[in-house]
């Protein structure tokens, strides 16, 4: 779709909400009207670590999709996962995305085709909160999410506005437009539409080496929620459908009108289709027993070509289907309990190949049945949870899943202590969680790779144990609080990509050893009324044996600081201002090619410096500016070889740190009620 047809869509849907939402004035009995602004990180009270990320939050990284949202905290690092497609990886805790179980209300939503680009799917300012748990999470959500899980909603609270309009436009060229409609269909039920365009209209090098820092693209996200609220039943209804595309590669490409074909390029495309219900039945009059039910259907299409001077091409195809069915008891008693059961469907058909000797066509259908039960036990200020999983899978077999959770409150004050620990499994799909280490001349090998089954491989299995401490205390006669986490991860099976043993190679296949280890403190404080205050500092040790030595993980920090200050007065202006600081990453091995084409081993740190000023006009407008990237850092060289792309250690995956200069952007908010 081009920029001009997207703009005009959208235009044309906010003029019919607007005059919806001017013409429906009532609203429904019990409503009640949030108008205090809810705080941004919410340390979660259950009993497993949690961490909260409202509206609020999102508000002081303004742009644009929910994979973009994650300035703010250090748990989860998004970096770019190549100089090529702009694709945005996500790591939480020092672990590759593909080891944290990514879910919309609990359903498995991004996973598979989408473990990549799924999050950059999402338009952030339709999402109402997200919910972060570090470790392995409850039973009753799966045996996949290895180091943690990422939990969203997109908004569908009955005090939603009306409508939402927010527009967004920077220095480079990117804009988006989102809108959400509300409509009250009668007392309980109330339907949200959504809509999103976004896109990337002119090309960028702040490198200098020829080639597209941010490929051109275009995105449409549209979708629809009823929900309907009432003492016996509650459901959700729900689809959504994405279209992205993206366009990178050589300067020259589209420079011209004519444009060359000897030159390097690349483009993908991806039509995803989610649909979903939930149903729940309450039991009893006090709502404290009930039934609920889950099905997602989920759809995904994907073509990319990774490389048009070596001809590779990737295809997947992707339908799925989740069905989850939970009896829960009281939650209130001394001892409660959720058990049921799910299904999970895939049917997979990928194709990877180029003008070379290069060729992957793998199918798999892949049937997972499981019964679950989790029993929680409180006993004064001691809370317990005991989860156990039994899965049978028609491609690996019975499946013995346990987890264990539990928080003792040290005292009245808050301070707390959490400790969990349980075993990952999941499946691997080796062509699309590494489709940026194949836009590159490298060969590609898959160790025991088979059609059928799962490329031939094991599934990656993990058992996870962590520890949190939460300390809160006052400072400045305000409340303040101390969190520190320390997590390690022992790893049964690991499956990785190892690009130290040759320059021109990516060998896919087992690690032989692996070494894991996560420390994260973090410091809230409240200096003033109008001033919020947070530091955190973050250590990973990840040593795996890559190139026939332990190594650190490639491009991975392993020490990184994240400082955030939030300052608003009287005259409701607001300031944000994010600070991050970047240890140095280990680069994959060059040192065996000519000298004038080695990479140095490490990145150097780097600090980058986001700053946000908004404003709010009045109770409908908002308008908000700002920069990110104020320091200008940039990195000159995250393709390797990119002056002669022919050669066969050519590859784009080696961006360490940012691709562009300094973001400039403004936008604006309007809510009507």
């Amino acid at each position: 779709m081009r920029p001009l047809t997207g703009f005009l869509l959208l235009l044309a849907a906010t003029h019919s909400a607007f005059i919806f939402a001017q013409t429906d004035t009532t609203r429904p009995k019990n409503e009640v009207e949030i108008t205090g602004d809810k705080k941004g990180v919410i340390s979660g009270k259950d009993i497993q670590k949690s961490e909260i990320l409202t509206e609020t939050e999102f508000k002081k990284a303004a742009c644009c999709t929910l994979s973009e949202s994650f300035e703010t905290t250090n748990t989860l690092e998004v970096s770019n996962a190549d100089g090529v497609s702009g694709i945005r990886q996500i790591e939480m805790l020092g672990l590759a995305g593909k080891y944290v179980q990514m879910s919309q209300l609990n359903m498995p939503v991004v996973r598979g085709l989408s473990v990549l680009t799924g999050l950059s799917h999402i338009p952030g300012p339709m999402v109402s909160a997200v919910h972060l748990s570090k470790g392995t999470g409850s039973v009753t959500e799966g045996f996949e999410g290895l180091t943690g899980g990422i939990n969203y909603a997109l908004k569908q609270d009955p005090t939603e506005p009306k409508l939402f309009l927010n527009a967004y436009l920077n220095n480079q060229w990117r804009g988006e437009v989102n809108l959400i409609s509300k409509q009250r269909i009668n007392h309980r039920t109330f339907n949200h539409s959504f809509l999103h365009y976004g896109g990337q209209w002119k090309t960028m090098d702040f490198g200098g080496d020829g080639f597209t820092d941010m490929p051109l693209s275009n995105r449409v996200f549209v979708g629809n929620q009823v929900s309907r609220y009432n003492d016996k039943n509650e459901w959700i209804i729900g689809f959504s459908h994405v279209s992205d595309e993206r366009r990178g590669g050589n300067l020259h490409h589209f420079m011209h009108k004519e444009p060359e074909h000897d030159v390097f390029h690349f483009n993908m495309i991806e039509q995803k289709t989610d649909v979903w219900g939930k149903f729940g039945i309450f039991l009893n009059k006090e709502a404290t027993r009930s039934i609920g039910q889950i099905l997602h259907v989920n759809r995904q299409l994907t073509h990319a070509l990774l490389n048009s001077l070596r001809g590779r091409h990737y295809e997947g195809k992707q339908l799925s289907l989740y069905y989850s069915a939970i009896y829960a008891t009281p939650e209130s008693k001394p001892i409660s309990t959720r058990s049921g059961l799910s299904v999970m469907f895939d049917n997979i058909n990928e194709s990877l190949s180029d003008s070379g000797a290069l060729v992957f066509n793998p199918t798999r259908k892949e049937m997972n049945f499981g019964t679950f039960s989790e029993w929680v036990f409180k006993a004064g200020q001691s809370s317990l949870v005991l989860g156990l999983r039994s899965d049978y899978n028609n491609l690996f077999g019975w499946l013995i899943t346990p987890r264990i959770h539990a928080k003792w409150e040290i005292d009245e004050k808050g301070k707390m202590l959490h400790f969990q620990s349980g075993r990952g499994v999941r499946t691997p799909w080796l062509l699309a969680e590494n489709l940026p280490l194949f836009i590159s001349n490298r060969i590609i090998s898959i160790k025991d790779y088979r059609n059928g089954g799962a490329y031939g491989q094991q599934r990656e299995d993990a058992i996870n144990t962590g520890f949190s401490l939460t300390l809160p205390f006052r400072m400045f006669g305000y409340p303040a609080k101390f969190i520190t986490d320390a997590f390690h991860n022992l790893f049964l099976y690991m499956i990785g990509a190892d690009r130290d043993q040759r320059p021109d190679l990516i060998a896919i296949g087992k690690i032989d050893q692996s070494r894991y280890n996560a420390i994260q403190t973090d410091l809230q404080l409240q200096p003033h009324r109008r001033v919020e205050l947070r530091l955190s500092y973050r250590y990973i040790e990840n040593q795996l044996w890559l190139g026939g030595n332990m190594r650190q993980q490639p491009l991975l920090s392993k020490h990184r600081f994240v400082g955030v200050v939030s300052i608003k007065n009287r005259k409701k202006w607001h300031m944000d201002a994010i600070f991050q600081w970047n240890s140095p990453k280990r680069l994959p091995e060059t040192s065996s090619l000519p000298e004038q084409n080695q990479m140095l081993p490490w990145s150097p740190s780097y600090t980058i410096v986001n700053l946000q000023l908004s404003k709010d006009i009045s109770k409908k407008w908002e308008w908000y500016a700002g920069g990110e990237n104020l320091l200008n850092i940039v990195q000159e060289n995250p393709v390797l070889s990119a002056e002669n792309p022919q050669q066969p250690w050519f590859d784009a995956a080696y961006a360490w740190g940012p691709v562009i200069g300094i973001n400039a952007y403004m936008g604006f908010r309007l809510k009507i009620k």
